[in-house]
């Protein structure tokens, strides 16, 4: 009886905790999840230990059991990694991901620059911040996520993102109502909705035990692997999150690679199941971008096989080590260019991949790099310190241009700017997209020279004073700001948010100069 006892003693009371810590981590029971391997070599090691405390006498016969278990697992471990390695798979690895030929003229034309999308997560969190403190009683309960998941919404550049709750207690207080709205960002004009819904959001990221997404998600499918959850919308507007189902190609212990995913009814917890050719066609994010890159870096490297990309590196090429994602007929994709690895400031081309298919286009456009646009963009306003965002790459006017934001240590857009991809000297920067568009066709560097340019045109003046009452109103799908002046009750002034991101952030109380044509608002500038 004292030997049974030790046994369900240096056996069960591991179990205990391995039970609990697999509660919270979630680990898949599943041969090819490398957290399962851990888990079970600890807790054996862990109750052989107990075993050896408890009953010396039995421990013996328990260790030698033990520790062959834990050999051959070791051995079996071991020989899944090298049969799915890149060193005997190389070929298979390079077709994980294939590229068709794509055609850059008809896919990434842009004759219109205030068509590209500039916000970018940073911008949209500060914008939906703002969006829900103009709700006060949603502020104490709720604040919005960090999600901000970029989507392709009716054909639309949209970043959205769910409320969340503020702590533990407010989610035990909210819990049986769940969370009540949304947030939509437009990426192109910058508006910011909040979004009232008619059944409101019981599983999400900040829910707690079984409302936590992952969570319902893992105690529904515990033996399948999957990524993080990401929150989308259909086309109608109803909540989803959406996660990738993955499995381990060429051996239990070779590359991730998604064959599904589970689309989950934000307000139910209802779960479907598709397989990637099966996956509805308003869901996006299929395919995880740190996947996607690592991929497009296989297809690089082991074309010429595994030892050309150790040795000789013939024809080996890489990832921009960064990416963008663009909207285009209704689907998302993300956007790196491709250069050699021995190159330094040139790309040979770039790609571009549908998220939710995987279908992957490639341009042969020899381009300078994005990061060599970008420290370009950055050399050109120097004084101000501003850091630029990742670029992306159009055609515009029969020529491949890169545009990218300008953002100071605020995390705030300041400027925008083209750069010229096969002549990165060549930089137009401005206070809006089209003041920059102008500055880079006018063959000149600066916003001032451009907007000096303007005044010949339009006949402006110059206004500085404090703003006493602002108000805002979507005018034909882009937000106008309504303000007056401190001494200048009977003036209104008229601003389009278009002419200036940082509109949103400026409030009645701050002291700004403005140009004006008339009570047009030309551009503001907040002091």
């Amino acid at each position: 009886m004292k030997n049974w006892k030790s046994v369900a003693i240096a056996y069960g009371l591991p179990a205990v905790v391995l039970l609990g810590y697999w509660y919270s981590a979630l680990t898949p029971v599943s041969i090819q999840s490398p957290e399962f391997w851990t888990n079970m070599f600890l807790y054996l090691v862990a109750s052989a230990g107990l075993m050896n405390i408890l009953d010396r006498t039995k421990a013996d016969k328990v260790n030698k059991v033990t520790g062959a278990i834990i050999g051959i697992s070791i051995v079996f471990v071991i020989g899944g990694m090298l049969l799915g390695s890149q060193i005997f798979r190389a070929k298979d690895y390079a077709s994980l991901i294939t590229h068709t030929e794509g055609n850059f003229e008809e896919d990434l034309t842009i004759t219109d620059p205030a068509q590209i999308p500039t916000i970018d997560r940073d911008m949209a969190e500060r914008l939906g911040s703002r969006k829900l403190g103009e709700v006060l009683n949603l502020v104490s309960q709720f604040d919005v996520s960090t999600e901000y998941t970029q989507i392709a919404y009716k054909g639309d550049s949209v970043r959205v993102s769910p409320l969340e709750y503020v702590s533990f207690f407010r989610w035990l207080n909210n819990r049986s109502d769940g969370i009540p709205h949304y947030v939509t960002v437009d990426m192109v004009t910058g508006d910011a909705e909040l979004v009232e819904l008619e059944k409101n959001i019981h599983y999400s990221h900040s829910g707690f035990f079984g409302d936590d997404i992952t969570r319902h998600i893992f105690f529904n499918y515990p033996t399948v692997m999957f990524e993080n959850p990401v929150f989308e919308l259909d086309e109608e507007g109803n909540p989803y999150y959406i996660a990738p189902i993955v499995e381990k190609k060429f051996s239990f212990m070779g590359p991730k690679e998604v064959v599904g995913v589970f689309v989950v009814d934000a307000s139910t917890g209802e779960i479907s199941r598709y397989s990637v050719s099966d996956v509805p066609d308003w869901v996006d994010r299929v395919f995880p971008a740190n996947m996607v890159m690592t991929q497009i870096n296989y297809n690089g490297q082991y074309q010429g096989g595994y030892l050309n990309s150790v040795i000789s590196k013939k024809g080996v090429i890489q990832n921009a080590q960064g990416y963008n994602y663009i909207v285009l007929n209704d689907d998302l994709y993300l956007y790196t260019g491709l250069t050699s690895v021995a190159a330094d400031e040139s790309n040979i081309g770039f790609v571009l991949v549908n998220s939710r298919t995987k279908e992957s286009k490639r341009y042969n456009i020899s381009t300078a790099t994005e990061w060599s646009a970008m420290e370009s963009a950055q050399g050109s306003v120097q004084e101000k310190g501003y850091i630029s965002t990742f670029p992306l790459l159009f055609n515009m006017e029969n020529k491949p241009v890169y545009q990218l934001s300008l953002k100071d240590d605020a995390g705030l857009i300041k400027m925008y700017a083209f750069v010229n991809a096969t002549n990165y000297q060549k930089v137009g920067t401005g206070n809006s997209l089209a003041a920059a568009w102008n500055a880079y066709t006018g063959g000149v560097v600066s916003a001032t020279e451009d907007e000096d340019e303007a005044e010949e045109i339009v006949e402006t003046e110059t206004i500085s004073g404090a703003i006493t009452a602002m108000e805002s109103v979507v005018i034909g799908g882009e937000t106008t700001y309504y303000f007056t002046l401190e001494g200048e009750a009977e003036t209104i002034y008229v601003a389009k948010v278009s002419i200036d991101k940082q509109l949103p952030f400026i409030k009645a109380g701050d002291s700004v100069t403005i140009e004006v044509d008339g009570a047009r608002v030309v551009s503001i500038i907040k002091e």
